[in-house]
């Protein structure tokens, strides 16, 4: 069998079931371990289906995730990981820097790290700003109109806005993070306002769980060039690829 035939028979085994376990896809195909996982190492790359410890996922299965945006939801998901990664963050934050914050339920997090900062923040976060303001920190929200399921401001007037700052660090969100369509949310409008932003910061920052790896919602606001990734150590992700194209920091 080719390795195109092979592949576009695990393909077709993942996506049917939602996943596969590599001993399932030796089974099936009459092939040898080794060749199972060096085919999903490829195919995961390709951004064709995710790589998960001992197997696969399905893209498909995946596409709620990656689009999720209710900010509740996404409380309950990875936080120890994304507690871990905001108070990172917040360390590379000094007294002079003007630093943008994005809405996120993990950039959120940096405000229990951020008490008594000498910095100046801009956001775009209803929660984020209260919090920063509550520690007596230096905080300035931008005008638009709210997006209730997170809890973000929007729109032209935003980005308007943004245009006229410069900032030295940008901290980010992202719905999915893949090697072949960079940092990725679901809604059109939020993505635009991201993209604006990311163009105002000397240096961007993505806050990514080790969930958000592989998958794709529709829209592009970044491309992995642009940015420096912030995650948590899974094994179930091969971050080699991604140091190759960024600065990458696994905790």
């Amino acid at each position: 069998m080719l390795t195109e035939e092979r592949q576009e028979e695990i393909l077709r085994i993942v996506n049917t079931g939602g996943a596969a376990s590599v001993q399932e896809l030796v089974s099936c195909l009459n092939i040898s371990e080794s060749t199972v996982r060096r085919d999903l190492l490829a195919m995961d790359r390709e951004g064709k289906l995710r790589r998960v410890h001992g197997g696969a996922t399905s893209l498909k299965d995946n596409a709620y995730n990656a689009d999720m945006e209710n900010l509740r939801d996404k409380y309950s998901l990875h936080m120890p990981d994304k507690r871990r990664i905001a108070q990172f963050a917040a360390a590379q934050i000094g007294k002079d820097d003007f630093v943008y914050v994005d809405a996120g339920s993990t950039t959120e997090q940096m405000a229990e790290y951020l008490s008594g900062s000498e910095a100046s923040f801009v956001t775009n976060s209803i929660p984020l700003a209260q919090k920063l303001a509550r520690s007596d920190v230096s905080v300035y929200i931008l005008p638009g109109r709210v997006k209730g399921k997170t809890e973000a401001i929007i729109g032209s007037e935003m980005r308007d806005m943004l245009s006229q700052y410069h900032f030295t660090k940008g901290f980010f969100g992202t719905n999915g993070l893949s090697l072949r369509d960079g940092c990725t949310t679901p809604d059109a409008e939020e993505a635009a306002c991201k993209r604006a932003a990311v163009r105002q910061c000397s240096k961007a920052y993505i806050l990514a769980d080790s969930s958000k790896f592989g998958l794709s919602a529709h829209i592009t606001f970044a491309a992995l060039q642009q940015v420096a990734i912030v995650t948590s150590e899974s094994s179930d992700v091969d971050y080699e690829p991604y140091h190759h194209l960024t600065e990458v920091h696994v905790l």
